[in-house]
């Protein structure tokens, strides 16, 4: 059975991908691990420590998965398939980044200067994709995480720039993002021509966490790729 590994966003947990989880474990074996300070995972959040948290999850269900990541996430999934390329046999990123944004320093500028329970009242939205069936879910996920988890994960992608290795990605790969979410449009094109052979589709309808706002729709899109990726395994 093939392996998919589902990497969450910054200040949510594997719970969010409750729906891939349960529209895809007939077929697949599910992976969602807690990143470092999210979930049940003991923190602090860095990057390198998310990465060998899903570097270990791999490991402990065969030793490769196809790898996909939404938001914060998927910069974790990217870095993951750098560093770590025999665990990764494909690669889905959806609202993904290889640098920071112009952007990106304001928002990490308000976010620092809003108290804890507005900001997590502000995220509870964004976080549930806006459904109301995920909104207790994203609450208890972001009050598990904080406030300093939810800015140590702002302050790893603000320390990046991936485009120059972004040529070294050499599996099967498909960026995704929401028609709706309109700022990270280029930065998903600008991660899809930089990723040799990398599809890339604008979701119609679609915003930032889509795989809870359209989950029957985000399942089927990954399973038509993991399925092109690699034949099926007995």
């Amino acid at each position: 059975m093939r392996t998919i590994a589902l990497v969450h966003a910054f200040g949510s947990s594997g719970s969010a991908w409750t729906p891939q989880i349960a529209g895809l474990e007939d077929r697949y074996r599910i992976l969602a691990p807690d990143l470092p300070g999210h979930g049940d995972a003991a923190g602090p959040f860095t990057l390198r420590a998310a990465v060998e948290s899903v570097a270990t999850a791999i490991d402990g269900a065969g030793g490769n998965a196809h790898l996909v990541g939404i938001s914060g996430g998927a910069v974790v999934a990217l870095v993951t398939c750098l560093e770590q390329p025999d665990r990764v046999r494909s690669l889905v990123l959806s609202a993904g980044v290889a640098h920071p944004p112009r952007w990106f320093a304001l928002q990490q500028a308000v976010m620092r200067v809003i108290p804890e329970p507005l900001l997590g009242r502000a995220l509870r939205g964004p976080l549930s994709a806006g459904r109301p069936e995920h909104a207790q879910a994203a609450r208890a996920d972001f009050h598990r995480a904080g406030k300093r988890t939810y800015l140590a994960g702002l302050r790893a992608i603000a320390g990046l720039d991936l485009r120059p290795r972004l040529d070294r990605v050499a599996v099967p790969t498909l960026v995704l993002c929401g028609a709706g979410d309109r700022p990270n449009i280029p930065l998903s094109e600008e991660l899809a021509a930089g990723i040799p052979g990398a599809l890339f589709q604008i979701v119609p309808g679609a915003n930032h966490l889509w795989n809870l706002q359209q989950p029957e729709a985000f399942n089927q899109i990954l399973a038509a790729f993991v399925d092109r990726a690699t034949p099926a395994q007995p």
